[in-house]
């Protein structure tokens, strides 16, 4: 039987991970080719995360709170990834994203975007759709181990990924969470507006699909020109 990776390099990427979500907690048998998808699926999330990050100031993109949009990871960050992948036990795509994609922070103002953090007018209604753009926010290796160190002994551990829609708008929300220690391919996400079973990956498909602001995937009539510009197909 041909390997999950060389499958996924030969273009079967959605097939791929479907299968590997089916497959539950990963045998130890498909462990190194679990983790080779997961690492290529991530180095393209990265470079589409870079681009998108670059082009975010030439828009007029101003940082919710002066953080760059992306930090990628050092190599302390690498060491620390592969410290918690034993220490925690994480998911394939989640051990992969902190080693490959790094810190990523979208919120911010961007009339262009129609995006609004400090800007008015304040979102009214509830997520899903295009007043919550849903700005893509990742978190870095050392986010998870503070919060592991604090919390990790804690009955049913849940790690906040991200904020929810809401408080990346700046308005009272919640978080985007995922269940840890989990040893699956791709965890699910929870608290994301509108897609319930959402899981990391295909969340990471539809934000890179819509320019890094999944949010107006709901509504892509009505998502502002400029961001054409940033979107593209997701090739993982």
């Amino acid at each position: 039987m041909s390997s999950y990776f060389r499958r996924y390099l030969r273009g079967e990427r959605v097939a791929v991970w479907e299968e590997l979500r089916a497959l539950g907690p990963v045998p130890d048998a498909l462990a190194e080719d679990v983790a080779a998808v997961a690492d290529e699926t991530m180095i393209r999330v990265g470079q589409d995360v870079a681009r998108i990050a670059a082009a975010l100031p030439e828009l007029g993109w101003v940082s919710a709170d002066g953080v760059e949009p992306h930090e990628p990871p050092t190599e302390g960050a690498i060491a620390l990834a592969d410290t918690l992948a034993e220490k925690v036990g994480l998911p394939f795509a989640l051990e992969a994203c902190l080693r490959r994609v790094g810190r990523v922070w979208f919120p911010g103002d961007c009339e262009a975007l129609l995006l609004s953090y400090h800007l008015e007018p304040v979102p009214r209604g509830q997520p899903p759709g295009p007043e919550y753009p849903d700005p893509l926010c990742l978190p870095s290796a050392y986010t998870l181990a503070a919060d592991w160190d604090e919390h990790g002994t804690e009955p049913g551990y849940t790690f906040a990924l991200a904020p929810d829609e809401r408080r990346k708008a700046n308005v009272p929300g919640g978080t985007h969470d995922l269940t840890l220690p989990s040893q699956v391919a791709d965890p699910v996400l929870h608290g994301i507006a509108g897609h319930p079973t959402t899981t990391l990956v295909d969340y990471l498909r539809t934000s890179i699909r819509h320019g890094g602001f999944p949010g107006y995937s709901f509504a892509p009539e009505l998502a502002p020109a400029a961001l054409i510009t940033l979107s593209t197909e997701p090739d993982f």
